[in-house]
This record gives C-alpha cells, structure tokens and sequence, in this order.
C-alpha cells in the first residue's frame, strides 16, 4: 500500500485511488464538479487542481492517482490560485440567478465560489452573459443551458449506468448544451438521478420548481418502501405543507450504491392522496359508519376477538402484509399466539428475474423478507388459503392488516368473497388507505405509511434496516406497532408492554434466532446482514 503526504500528513492508502478519494480519508475536501466515484474520470472542469511535488504544474486531484513518496499540496499559493481562476473561468457566462434558482443553499457551484473563488468577477455587468431558452428533457426533468458548466456527468451516467444512452451535447463553446438524442426520450427507470448529479442549478425535477427554500425544508435519512430492495433515501419535507416533497438516494454501497429509481423518487404522492387516506377509527353503524375514539374502537375488537376465540380459536384468522415493519409483523404473530389460532397466513412477492440496474426488483413489497423471517406461513397459496376459509363459513372473525383481499382473487370471485366478508360476524381491517376490503368492515383502524412511522424492514438480501418518522400520521392515525400494542395489551397485557419500535426489535433478537444480537444501534442508518 502506497504512502503519500497530504498537506503535511502522512497516510497509507490501497492502490488505485486518486487523490480527491485519498485527501477525504483524511478530512481535507477537494473542490470539483465533473468528478463522481460512479462515473468514469473526464478531468474536464479543472476545478480540482492541486501541487504534486516535482511535477512543474499543478495537476487535476480526479486524474492524479496515489504512488508511493508523492507530496501533494492542496492549499499552496499555485493550487489556491489555480482553483479561483478555474471558479472564475466557470463563472463567466453562468448566471447570477442564485436567489431564483431552486440549488441555492444546496449547490455545489455555490458553495465551492464562496470557499475557493476569487471573490471578484473581471465582467462588469450580467449583460454580458449569454441567455438561451431553457427547455424540458422528459416529462419531469427542465434544463437550463444558462447555468450548465458542461461537467457531463448526466450524460456519463446515461452511457455508462444505465447504458441507455440519451443524452448528448450539441454546439461548440458557450453554444453547448446537453440534448436528448433524436428519436429517445430520457425515460429510463434511473432518469431522475441525473438531477441530483447535476452540480448546478441546470437540471431540475418539474415537480418542485419554485417550492420552499431549501433551508426551510426538514431532511431526514429513511429507506424506500417501494419494492424489496429498500434503497437508502433522504427525505424531504416542506414545512408550510407538512407533507413529503421531495426523496433523493443515500448512498449505501451494500444496497442502492449512489442511486434510486424514478418509482422510488416520484410515487411518494400515491401514499399521500387526501381523498384514500384512513385518519380516524371507524366502526361500523347498521347500513353506514360512524367515527371512533382510539378506546371504544379497541374494546369493541379485542372483545369481539376474544368472544370468538373463546368459543373456537380457528374460527379467528389474521391476515399480514409485506408492507408492515419487522416489528409490526412480530406484534401481530404473537396476537395469533395469544389466542391460540393457526389461521395466519402473509403475502410476499416474488423476484422472478435479475434486478434491473441492480436496483429494481418485481417484488413491489419492502418486507417480504420480514414475513418470512416472522414465521408467518407466507405466499398466495396460504393467503388463498385463509379466502377459502372464509368462502366455506369456517371463519367467523377476520383481522386484516395492511392488505387488499381483493387483490389476491379473480375478478370472478369478487362478488362471491364480497358476500363471504359481509356474512363474518367481526371484520377489522388496519390500513393507512381505503381499499376495497375496508369499506366492508366493521372496524377500520388507520396506520400509518412508511413515512409516519418507525421501524425496520429486511430486505431481499438479509439486511435489517431503520425506517424513519418522517411526518405524522393525519388525523388521530397511529404507527400499526401501537395499534397492535393497544390490542394486545387488549387481549393480554403484560406481553405486550412496548413503548417503541426499538423495546420490540430486543424482543425479536430474542426469538428470532437469524436477529440475534440485533439492535438498532448496530442496524445504524446502514444496517445489519441477518445472513453474516
């Protein structure tokens, strides 16, 4: 391993990195735009130049790799000097648009003129500038020529990530600009990244132009919850809406590396339609429905339950989703124990085929992994299972958490399952939205989505990981680990004494003989392999 100093300091680094990659091992940050550790190398912008010690000009930090005995020097009046002239060189047809331009507070541009530019600029006046029409790439992504610095790295990742090749450049000098190639359209499943790539202000997501500024917005670190893979993401929130708008990837090189796919980035809205969402207890009233306190709501289903599971266990079926956390699942598991029926069953989708991208799996659920791991009996088979029970008469009481039971039969047999469900003597159904199951029932509990809630989820891999509150559920809607608590605490209460998520996962360590040892601070915001 090659020694090299930076800056006066000596360190030992494996072969093959360049020296951006070396000088952050120890904390000494390198200005520069067109380079990014996914990307092929270009040194284009020039940005990150820096002294190597025997080489007579300075020398870009992206394309200059470690070698034994090499001394370089980051902040030498010829490496200062060098950078402010590449910041002013950068500057001289970008425009001053910093308050109106939806990067400012998070624009690298930014940032790196204010800490490594000259301070002045040798233009007299933003007359000088050149302007030219901003237009749309796709349906969701606007591009400003004006401030493009022609870094390529959109176009790199088309080529070299995707490999579908869209985007190009036409033109010379400052006629340059990024164009999609005729006859493509940039709408491959990792589009959307290209914006968080851009080190400018130059392409935009359609959706938040012109929203909050961005140091308003509250930022919290979570994970997707949209297929199995559980990309790493950061998540933000406008506060004069309190509702999410806007998710961008977290690096995480074990799951997602620097990336999210665009169902990731832009399906949010699905969870947060007003019109679908559950936010109070409902219990149902003759013909219609009336709305609930949290108490009356809870007493009236755990004494039903009880009622029938005193009478006959088996007569008493649950139902569980892929789409509850660990926690959740493990709750709602121990209710079937509590009362002793093996009428379980939880749905899991399926991986057919290789992940697109290494990142989109056909699963769309974030936990099948978790229902599998909880000892649910899991897949169609069991679920179809527990629907034939009903159709026979043998269940009198359903509780169905997080699921559509109609999405698991054919269109045929929904009238005749719509009948089944009318005819139980107790249907409960615990959801952040209004499915067609729910308007059936005789409780509705509301939960909450994966982005009101705390908790982890196991992805298809074996890797347990957190999953943040990142808003509040509406309404008087609870987290679905504290519903199932109130319940079981219902039906018996001293096994069900948790306060939060964490008290619930040392359980699971506990039982679950893969978590082990398991925690949330070794799960950290990275997470923890079940698999070793």
């Amino acid at each position: 391993m090659p020694k090299l100093t930076i800056d006066g300091k000596e360190i030992e680094v494996e072969n093959g990195l360049n020296l951006i990659q070396a000088a952050s091992r120890i904390g000494i940050d390198i200005p520069h735009f067109c380079y990014h550790p996914a990307l092929s190398v270009v040194a284009q912008c020039r940005q990150c130049l820096v002294e190597v010690e025997g080489v007579p000009k300075v020398m870009p930090a992206c394309n200059t790799y470690v070698r034994d005995g090499i001394i370089v020097k980051t902040n030498s009046d010829r490496a200062v000097k060098a950078r402010k002239a590449t910041v002013e060189f950068t500057l001289i047809n970008h425009p001053l648009d910093c308050p109106i331009c939806d990067k400012g507070g998070e624009c690298p541009l930014q940032l790196t003129t204010v800490q490594h530019g000259p301070g002045y600029s040798r233009f007299e006046g933003p007359e000088q500038k050149k302007v030219r029409k901003k237009y749309y790439l796709s349906d969701k992504i606007l591009y400003d020529p004006n401030r493009c610095i022609m870094c390529t790295r959109c176009v790199r990742f088309t080529d070299e990530v995707t490999k579908t090749g869209e985007l190009g450049f036409s033109g010379r000098g400052f006629r340059k600009k990024i164009v999609v190639f005729p006859g493509k359209n940039l709408d491959n499943e990792l589009a959307g990244n290209v914006t968080d790539l851009c080190p400018v202000g130059a392409l935009l997501n359609k959706d938040t132009l012109h929203e909050e500024r961005v140091w308003y917005w509250k930022f919290t670190d979570t994970v997707c919850s949209l297929c199995s893979n559980g990309c790493n993401i950061t998540v933000g929130v406008d506060p004069r809406k309190g509702r999410v708008s806007r998710v961008r990837p977290r690096t995480n090189m074990d799951v997602n590396e620097h990336w999210i796919c665009d169902r990731g980035r832009y399906n949010f809205k699905e969870m947060q339609e007003d019109n679908m969402r559950l936010k109070d207890p409902i219990l149902r009233n003759g013909e219609g429905f009336k709305l609930s306190q949290w108490d009356q709501a809870i007493d009236f289903v755990s004494r039903e339950i009880t009622k029938a599971a005193n009478q006959s266990p088996e007569s008493v079926a649950f139902l569980g989703s892929a789409t509850l956390t660990n926690e959740e699942l493990y709750l709602l598991k121990k209710i079937t124990q509590t009362i002793k029926t093996s009428k379980v069953a939880g749905n899991i989708g399926l991986i057919n085929d290789l992940k697109l991208h290494g990142l989109l799996s056909t699963d769309p659920y974030p936990n099948s992994t978790g229902v599998k791991d909880m000892g649910f009996p899991y897949g169609s088979n069991h679920v179809l299972g527990v629907i034939d029970s009903i159709l026979d008469g043998k269940v009198k009481v359903l509780y169905v958490a997080g699921l559509d039971l109609f999405d698991h039969v054919l269109k045929d047999d929904r009238e005749s399952l719509k009948e089944a469900l009318s005819e139980l003597s107790l249907l409960v159904v615990q959801d952040y939205k209004l499915s067609d199951t729910a308007r059936l029932a005789n409780a509705i509990l509301p939960g909450a989505s994966a982005y009101e809630k705390e908790g982890t989820f196991t992805n298809d891999r074996g890797r347990v990981q957190r999953v943040k509150q990142v808003i509040e559920p509406p309404g008087t809607a609870k987290p679905d680990w504290e519903i199932l608590t109130l319940l079981g605490r219902r039906l018996q209460e001293q096994s069900f004494l948790y306060d939060n998520p964490s008290q619930i996962m040392l359980d699971i360590a506990r039982s679950v003989p893969t978590y082990e040892g398991i925690n949330y601070d070794n799960i950290g915001m990275l997470g923890a392999s079940t698999t070793g």
